[in-house]
């Protein structure tokens, strides 16, 4: 819309002025809190990706994926990303959940304390026997009637997929 006063010989140019996007690289902690700040930076520029490890009540943070559910490509703390071209990326935090094998003494007392791990990974059952007045301690049993699968100290017990998996003194 501008006017332009044609040359009275010759070629007039007009040179293109242009000015690199700046784009952001945006976390999502998914559930969890203590996300790194976005980042921004010049189009298809590198950037390194944050080392701010968010976190998540009874979950691991095991990375960042392009894809929230996980399907997308992997990201650490430290490794380089490539920023669009145009507009926002997301990196979505992915979590493991945390699961625990807690012990009840049934009536006893000085029983272990609860053993936590990843997802169906497997646990070292305690050693650490309670003790209960007139009684002796036969073992550990997923059912407080006995009627589960014994476990003794030293034995490998898969934790659940979610929540808590509990064995019961027996005496």
């Amino acid at each position: 819309g501008a006017t332009y006063t044609l040359p009275n010989s010759g070629t007039g140019t007009l040179y293109a002025q242009w000015q690199i996007n700046t784009v952001t690289l945006a976390y999502d902690p998914q559930g969890g809190s203590g996300e790194p700040s976005d980042q921004t930076g010049d189009a298809a520029s590198d950037v390194t990706v944050s080392s701010t490890v968010p976190t998540r009540d009874s979950y691991t943070f095991t990375g960042w994926d392009t894809v929230a559910d996980g399907s997308g490509t992997d990201y650490s703390g430290g490794d380089t990303y490539t920023l669009p071209n145009s507009g926002t990326d997301t990196l979505y935090a992915q979590w493991t959940p945390i699961v625990a094998l807690t012990y009840d003494p049934q009536g006893g007392s000085g029983e272990p304390g609860d053993q936590t791990g990843d997802a169906a990974s497997d646990v070292t059952v305690s050693t650490t026997e309670p003790t209960r007045d007139g009684y002796t301690f036969l073992g550990w049993d997923t059912a407080a009637d006995g009627s589960g699968t014994d476990y003794s100290g030293g034995a490998t017990y898969t934790l659940p997929n979610s929540g808590t998996g509990t064995l019961y003194a027996q005496w």
